[in-house]
């Protein structure tokens, strides 16, 4: 501890003086007593002219003693190397003297005397005198010789004192009035403490000025024969002392850190020609055990005094004097950064000595050291800081955990030499699974700041000469350690305790990562220990932890290993549990691989990995499992091949095995979807993967054409299916039926009632997208040969009266509307010559029907309303409209028509419209589900003309003919027969109107054929995209009091309640997000009905679990049947944007999340009365909150 700084004080008279009396004596003691209450000295402000900053000590411990007490060789036997505190910087001379000719003759002969007596003892002092005045009668205190003169200047004895003893502007003078006793005047003793601070101060500052030089001096003469760096830093460490005894602890540090580095440099320079330091030393017995931050425990001081102290000894004691400062200034976290530091570069030092050592030393010491800073640190933590800071704290946590981390491996080295623990991983570091750092980069053991590194350092350290023989070599003195060493269990107790300590303590600083790997190692114990349990367990564990950070795969797969051999070893059941953590070894199995083959073969080395794959083939459990990493399915093919005479389709895929071993998997598949949502799966029966790529064909089924993207694919081992998804990133695949398999038209060409011969048929696209391939053209009866003559025309045999042919004709391209128009050119010859038949024709290719959908969102279901209507032209029959959810997908969808006895009928002008709910029955639904629209259809006019070609069929020839033109022409107008037969009048009936009133023949005949309802279908499946990325707010306004009679102008207290729901949101937003992102805006919307008062726009948080509640005055305007207004909800983020930018949105994003709102009663509405007359009344409207500020707007 640093001695008190100390003032020494003289009396005049003396006790022992002729002139002194018991009054004098009195009032000196008085004096004495009265300044001994006022120290330490405190807030004392040093500036010195050395430094560029003002200084500031907190408080300074003063001894105070008689000037006869002072030993010139007690306060000085150390010389320079001693503090400029060890001799008395202020010295008082305390005299009372109320007579001028007593001053004469005796007082100012005494203090000239007395300050030739401190002249001669030759350091930096301030001689200070004060008068002492005795209490004055009354309780004034005072003297009747002292006051101001006219001048302003001191009259009596204080003014003859000042001018016979000041120097220049120093003031060495200053006179106390002592109070009366017993009594407390606190404006007596001011000025006497502070002109003491001052003098205090000044003579301090005189002595570092004078010390300062002495060391530059000695700093000067350093490259001069005999120059002693020992003697050296005793003399600037008294500068280090001094600033410490003055609480001045920064610039004390300052000095050791200019120490440490003026060592290094001379180490650097090999200027080591004093004895024993050139010595690297530890060495002595107990060196290992001894704490490093207690200089007391070894003579440091006296060993540089006179030389002999070694460079080990050397740098703790350096270390322990930053320490003890540092701890000082609460520096907790810097004690602890720098002691890792030391620890680490001192142990690269000594392990180049290590032969002359004792065995393991070098772990004893760090072992040792570590604790005791650690030991150290957590005093210092648990006392309390004088600035109340104690942010460093959690900092502190982190170093210290290190800490304790490299003295666990201390004994982690020490426990495998001795055999206690096994020489494999992760007790040797030889075979640990982490990536090999290098020293710099070890968290445990960081680089120095000194400005020499650890190879320089290495370099021009000397190290012992001799090296001793093992039988001579030191033995170790920590008995902990010594015991460990000796008995196993002792060793495996303490390395144990030791590592649960340190995940506690990395635990409290959130070191996560360092937390795995010492769990691993108690993992790895109780395994070697064959302590199944605890393997099991901890393996576990320490498997969850390193999933749950996705990171130290290596670790994972040691743990996984671990917990299977001691399942196997416990002989459980493989339940689902044991499946988890077979598949969490396959893909940590897949991702890490072995460089080397390890010491027990190929064979053992995988043989976990074997039964892992052996036990899951034999599981009965189904499960499905998505993205592992185990393998990898990719489509190479971009066109599909054909086989089996077309029937089927195959492609090529590449399946990768990460896993190192072969591995025989049941089937694999791939399963591709177009535009539509439509699905086809391409699949292959058993295979076996050996390592790498692996490259095989898969087979469909399914005849199908289109564009398709790779939709996801699955491998199958036993009950588990890998799933793979191909959402982002998936290969596209043109699918095509047989290559003769065409798109094709077919022209039917009939001849009515006369032969037609050496028939010739052209067709001609009048649009540029669409081209027919005429030599291509093939006849769908194939009796008949077609060929192309020499002008390009489709050549055909001749066809007979009542007959007809079809023509199909291939074609490329796509129209961009919904029609494709051609012109059709057909010659024939005819007995009395060539004719020629020219027609454009327009084949429709789009859909009959339009589809409309609009979702109402609730809080438990979604409501989709579909309107299903005609193009506009036509006359539609619909059988059934179902809406079918995913298998398998999480929804459930319930229709309002539940069953369809009868179909409908829409009409160009009235629409149907059909009504489901969408309920979500799985919450960890992601986005992209899709439900399927079905419409069976079918068109009224084809529905007709079906039914009278049917018929047709069944009559013979010369009346069909008749009766097929004119049904032709009747079928032409719409007009007399759609309406009676959408009234519910038969096919029969309509035209047997028609026939009457026209009297066609052989009506009887058409009209007794039985006419067939069955007809075919039409089914037409969409898409449809469940809604996601909604944020639906459920609203409800009500009165806060009953209401009786409601009046025009008097107001309604309302409470708004405003309820959120996360259902439609999709994967877009949830309630771990910041508060920011679910910030929503409600705005009441004025009318002309109601004047909205209070709070009409707020922003609240979208919250499931809360109800958000606002209190609104409403006023009636009007009388009548009023509804409720308005209430509008949004995003706070697109409000601002709005404010902000003065324009809507430029664009829409697919992710963006949009509001929806539900106003639970906005079908509600208030009967107000007519008011009778004009009436004032009181409003209450409440204030703003506080803190609502909404950009380019004001509330």
């Amino acid at each position: 501890m640093p001695r008190p700084v100390t003032i020494t004080y003289t009396l005049h008279p003396s006790y022992t003086s002729p002139s002194s009396s018991n009054q004098t004596n009195q009032i000196l003691n008085l004096a004495i007593q009265g300044i001994k209450q006022h120290l330490p000295l405190r807030n004392l402000h040093w500036k010195s002219s050395t430094r560029t900053s003002l200084r500031t000590i907190q408080e300074v411990d003063v001894e105070l003693l008689e000037l006869g007490e002072i030993s010139s060789t007690k306060h000085n036997q150390f010389g320079s190397e001693g503090s400029v505190l060890d001799n008395p910087l202020v010295n008082l001379c305390l005299i009372v003297c109320e007579d001028g000719e007593v001053y004469k003759n005796q007082t100012r002969n005494f203090i000239r005397d007395w300050l030739s007596l401190l002249a001669a003892r030759r350091h930096p002092h301030a001689p200070f005198i004060v008068l002492v005045n005795p209490p004055a009668p009354g309780g004034q205190a005072g003297s009747s010789s002292s006051g101001k003169s006219v001048w302003g200047k001191d009259k009596g004895v204080l003014g003859k004192l000042k001018t016979d003893f000041n120097v220049g502007k120093r003031d060495r003078c200053v006179q106390l009035n002592l109070p009366q006793p017993g009594t407390n005047d606190p404006a007596a003793w001011p000025e006497l403490i502070n002109k003491l601070k001052e003098s205090l101060v000044s003579a301090f500052d005189s002595a570092i000025i004078e010390r300062e030089e002495e060391v530059k001096r000695g700093e000067s003469q350093r490259l001069n024969v005999g120059w002693n760096f020992c003697t050296w830093f005793l003399l600037k460490e008294s500068l280090a002392n001094s600033f410490e005894a003055v609480n001045l602890p920064e610039d004390s540090l300052i000095i050791y850190e200019e120490l440490e580095a003026s060592f290094f440099q001379v180490l650097k320079e090999q200027n080591l020609s004093w004895f024993g330091i050139s010595k690297l030393g530890a060495t002595h017995h107990g060196d290992d055990s001894l704490p490093i931050l207690d200089i007391s425990q070894k003579p440091y001081r006296e060993l540089i005094r006179n030389s002999q102290i070694s460079i080990f000894d050397f740098r703790i004691y350096l270390f322990a004097r930053q320490g003890q400062l540092l701890g000082k200034l609460g520096r907790i976290t810097e004690v602890a950064k720098r002691g890792q530091w030391f620890v680490a570069s001192l142990t690269r030092r000594l392990r180049e000595a290590e032969s002359s050592l004792a065995e393991h030393f070098i772990e004893s010491w760090t072992y040792t050291a570590c604790m005791d800073i650690v030991s150290r640190c957590d005093q210092w933590s648990r006392i309390d800081r004088p600035n109340g800071d104690y942010s460093g704290l959690v900092a502190y946590e982190s170093a210290r955990s290190e800490l304790l981390d490299i003295a666990r491996i201390q004994v982690e080295r020490i426990g495998v030499s001795s055999g206690h623990l096994p020489p494999i991983y992760p007790f040797n570091p030889a075979s640990s699974p982490y990536p090999k750092l290098t020293e710099e980069e070890d968290v445990l053991f960081e680089s120095s700041s000194n400005g020499l590194s650890d190879d320089e350092e290495l370099q021009h350290t000397p190290t012992n000469a001799q090296h001793s023989s093992p039988s001579e070599r030191p033995e170790l003195s920590n008995e902990q350690l010594v015991d460990a060493q000796k008995d196993q269990d002792n060793c495996r107790s303490l390395y144990l305790g030791l590592t649960q300590k340190t995940i506690k303590a990395y635990e409290s600083c959130g070191k996560v990562n360092s937390v795995i790997r010492l769990k691993a190692d108690l993992a790895a114990l109780a395994l070697y220990t064959e302590d199944w349990v605890q393997a099991y367990d901890r393996s576990r564990e320490l498997a969850k932890d390193c999933a749950e950070l996705l990171t130290w795969d290596p670790v994972s797969k040691f743990a996984l290993e671990a917990a299977l051999q001691a399942h196997r070893e416990l002989d459980r059941e493989k339940d689902e549990d044991w499946e988890n953590l077979a598949l969490a070894y396959l893909r940590v199995s897949a991702i890490v691989h072995d460089d080397e083959p390890g010491h027990t073969g190929e064979e053992e080395q995988y043989a976990e990995l074997r039964e892992a794959v052996n036990g899951l083939k034999e599981s009965e459990n189904e499960q499905d499992v998505e993205g592992h990493k185990a393998f990898n399915v990719r489509l190479i093919s971009d066109a599909v091949q054909h086989e089996d005479g077309g029937s089927l389709t195959s492609v090529q895929i590449e399946v990768v095995n990460s896993l190192p071993i072969p591995l025989e998997v049941e089937g694999i598949s791939i399963d591709l979807s177009d535009s539509s949502g439509e699905v086809i799966t391409f699949s292959h029966e058993g295979e076996t993967l050996q390592p790498g790529s692996n490259v095989t064909k898969a087979i469909c089924t399914t005849s199908t054409h289109g564009l398709y993207t790779s939709h996801s694919a699955a491998i199958t081992l036993g009950g588990i299916n890998f799933i793979y998804n191909h959402y982002e990133g998936g290969n596209t695949l043109w699918v095509k039926r047989d290559s003769r398999g065409d798109p094709r038209v077919v022209v039917e060409v009939k001849p009515g009632i006369i032969d037609m011969q050496n028939v010739k048929i052209g067709l001609r696209s009048l649009i540029p997208e669409v081209t027919y391939l005429l030599q291509n053209a093939e006849s769908d009866w194939g009796m008949i040969d077609v060929s192309l003559d020499q002008s390009g025309l489709i050549t055909i045999s001749d066809i007979q009266a009542g007959g007809g042919i079809e023509i199909s004709i291939p074609y490329a391209g796509v129209p961009q509307g919904e029609y494709a128009k051609a012109q059709i050119v057909v010659q024939y010859e005819f007995p009395t010559g060539s004719r020629d038949w020219i027609d454009n024709q327009v084949v429709f290719m789009g859909l009959p029907l339009t589809v409309n959908v609009q979702d109402f969102f609730r809080l438990d279901c979604l409501l989709s309303h579909f309107t299903i209507a005609s193009d506009g032209r036509e006359y539609l029959r619909i059988a059934s409209v179902d809406l079918a959810p995913p298998k398998g997908g999480g929804y459930e969808v319930q229709a309002s028509r539940k069953k369809w006895k009868k179909d409908l009928t829409i009409t160009p002008n009235q629409p149907l419209s059909c009504l489901f709910k969408v309920k979500q029955i799985s919450k960890d639904q992601g986005d992209g589900a899709v439900l399927r629209l079905k419409i069976r259809y079918r068109n009224l006019e084809e529905e007709i003309r079906t039914a009278i070609e049917d018929v047709m069929q069944n009559l013979p020839t010369s009346a069909g003919d008749e009766l097929c033109s004119i049904t032709n022409i009747w079928m032409q107008d719409k007009a007399k027969w759609l309406r009676p037969y959408l009234l519910g009048s038969s096919l029969a009936e309509t035209l047997t109107d028609m026939f009457k009133a026209q009297g066609v023949a052989n009506s009887a005949t058409f009209l007794s054929v039985s006419w067939h309802q069955d007809q075919i279908w039409r089914t037409l499946e969409i898409p449809v995209d469940v809604p996601q990325h909604r944020l639906l707010t459920c609203i409800r306004m009500n009165p806060t009091t009953t209401l009786d009679k409601i009046y025009e102008g008097r107001a309604i207290s309302m409470r708004i309640s405003l309820t959120t729901s996360f259902t439609w949101c999709g994967t877009s937003i949830t309630t771990h997000e910041n508060d920011e992102a679910r910030m929503l805006v409600f705005d009441i919307q004025n009318n002309e009905d109601w004047l909205v008062l209070g709070k009409k726009k707020g922003y609240f948080l979208a919250d499931p679990s809360k109800t958000e509640e606002h209190d609104i005055i409403l006023i009636p305007m009007r009388s009548g049947q009023l509804f409720l207004p308005t209430i509008n909800i949004g995003l706070l983020s697109n409000s601002n944007s709005a404010h902000n930018t003065h324009q809507g949105r430029s664009g829409s994003n697919e992710n963006e999340l949009l509001c929806e709102t539900y106003f639970e009663n906005a079908a509600e509405c208030m009967m107000v009365l007519p008011c009778k007359k004009e009436i004032n009344a009181f409003v209450p409207i409440q204030s703003p909150m506080v803190g609502e500020v909404w950009a380019g707007e004001r509330i």
